[in-house]
């Protein structure tokens, strides 16, 4: 009897009947960890097409795969020459450029500059002399003269294998991709008993390898995804989308080519703080900021439905400290190779509120990061009524900093009598309409936000009394949306004006 194997998120699997039968088999087998609700991507019945004109190429390193597409005006070129490169080792590995070689050849020589974008493949020319003739990779945009002024293809895989090869690496092999692939049955599942068949191809997850060059993007990435999951919100035949931080604002870092499993920001107009991973090519656009791209599981992307939440996993992982002690902390730190440095309270109880830099990418760049903690006891709990009150809920997260990191802040600006009122500023637009407003009594500690039918919209106060005729923030009761409550009011009693209160909300 022949063998019965399956691919499980690209390791090869062979179906026993007594004991890899199932879906939950499989992951029981690898010790792949479910989470309720996270969707697996299925493909089976896959037939290959062979290609009358080869345009995809796979170069074979000794790190892994890379796979080029060449122009069909520079074939006849690259068919004469990339023989030549197998088995030659890399001979600089610079940012913005990888080059392997050398080859003699017969490209034409042109000392002119020209702009290169990220993930171009050209010939260099070694002191221009067409005898040491590199194959070479754009890592970064940039204007530079190589010596042949010629672009004769793009990257299109292995951008991860590009960004590891260094000084002495090899291209083991050369060979053309001959065939189209056509997926005749694809679905995804959350049903683990779901049967097992000889060649199918499972995928849990998707990978996500975020750019060095895009600090803000990748961090509004890993804030998206900080549960662990992408969320698609909407798919299209090219992207699916998560529109989970709509309206947060992300600063434009990296104009590229959105190629198949490019992850971007967009950074303007009205949707601006959505996040898309491309399913196909699609030319770059200004309004779209480029910040990594799905190294692995590109294929459970592709077949996706909105309404669906995917496991992902990020390279670099968040580094996040806020709200952690001090000995989690140190693990990661030795761990990570990344100096500690400790400002504030540094008793036993203590607790991080603040870190600097914040941004992962900045924190590993400087491989070191300055955190300022406090005692716990003097963190506020907050409670937040999002079933009531959702909208006002989201803009209270975005004022504290809650909807990106496990701690948030608030600084107080007004305090009279009982009554405290905090700063609320943001750059993004919220239109905070009456929902959950008060009709006889405001309890103590209930969060107020003044609401659009005062001149006032925005401003977030909390009563320590209560009061049957004004709201925490000192509006009537229908310009005030009551948004969620202080779960301990004791550390609120002794507050000062401009100082600032640290919450966390408690679950």
């Amino acid at each position: 009897m022949c063998a019965k194997f399956i691919t499980f998120d690209g390791k090869r699997l062979a179906l026993d009947d007594s004991s890899v039968r199932t879906l939950g088999d499989a992951f029981k087998q690898t010790n792949t960890p479910y989470a309720d609700g996270l969707v697996i991507g299925i493909v089976k019945g896959r037939r290959t097409q062979r290609l009358e004109a080869i345009k995809e190429y796979g170069l074979y390193t000794n790190k892994g795969e890379i796979r080029v597409e060449i122009d069909e005006q520079c074939k006849s070129l690259w068919i004469a020459t990339y023989q030549g490169f197998a088995g030659c080792k890399v001979h600089w590995a610079q940012p913005q450029i990888v080059s392997i070689g050398p080859v003699p050849s017969t490209v034409a020589v042109d000392r002119a500059e020209r702009e290169y974008e990220r993930w171009d493949i050209t010939y260099s020319l070694g002191g221009f002399d067409q005898a040491n003739t590199y194959l070479s990779f754009i890592k970064k945009r940039h204007s530079a003269s190589y010596g042949t002024n010629i672009v004769f293809g793009k990257a299109i895989a292995g951008k991860n294998v590009l960004e590891k090869l260094e000084h002495g690496d090899e291209i083991q092999r050369i060979e053309p991709i001959e065939r189209l692939e056509r997926i005749t049955d694809k679905f995804t599942t959350l049903d683990l008993d779901v049967e097992l068949e000889d060649g199918m191809e499972i995928y849990t997850h998707f990978k996500a390898t975020l750019s060095k060059d895009a600090s803000e993007g990748a961090e509004h990435f890993l804030a998206l995804v900080k549960d662990g999951y992408y969320r698609v919100d909407a798919t299209t035949n090219t992207y699916v989308l998560s529109t989970h931080l709509q309206g947060r604002s992300c600063p434009f870092e990296m104009l590229d080519a959105r190629g198949e499993g490019a992850i971007t920001v967009r950074t303007s107009g009205r949707n601006y703080g959505n996040v898309y991973i491309y399913k196909r090519d699609t030319p770059s656009n200004s309004s779209h900021s480029v910040i990594g791209y799905v190294s692995e599981g590109l294929e459970l992307i592709k077949i996706a439905h909105a309404g669906q939440r995917l496991r992902v996993y990020t390279d670099p992982t968040r580094i996040m400290f806020l709200g952690l002690t001090y000995p989690a902390i140190e693990k990661q730190t030795q761990k990570l190779g990344i100096d500690l440095e400790k400002e504030g309270y540094t008793g036993k109880d203590a607790v991080v509120v603040r870190q600097f830099p914040l941004n992962t990418v900045d924190i590993l760049k400087a491989k070191s990061v300055r955190t300022y903690a406090m005692p716990e006891n003097k963190l506020v709990p907050i409670e937040l009524y999002e079933e009531r009150a959702p909208k006002t809920v989201a803009y209270i997260r975005t004022i504290t900093g809650l909807r990106d990191n496990p701690v948030g802040s608030l600084e107080a600006y007004v305090k009279y009598g009982k009554t405290i009122m905090f700063r609320a500023q943001t750059p993004e637009k919220f239109d905070i309409a009456p929902e959950n407003t008060p009709v006889t009594t405001v309890p103590a500690t209930e969060i107020g936000v003044s609401n659009r039918s005062s001149k006032y919209a925005g401003i977030i106060g909390v009563r320590l009394e209560d009061n049957e005729k004004y709201g925490p923030t000192g509006e009537r009761f229908n310009s005030t949306n009551i948004v969620g409550r202080i779960l301990h009011a004791e550390t609120l009693k002794d507050i000062k004006e401009n100082e600032a209160i640290y919450v966390y909300e408690a679950r």
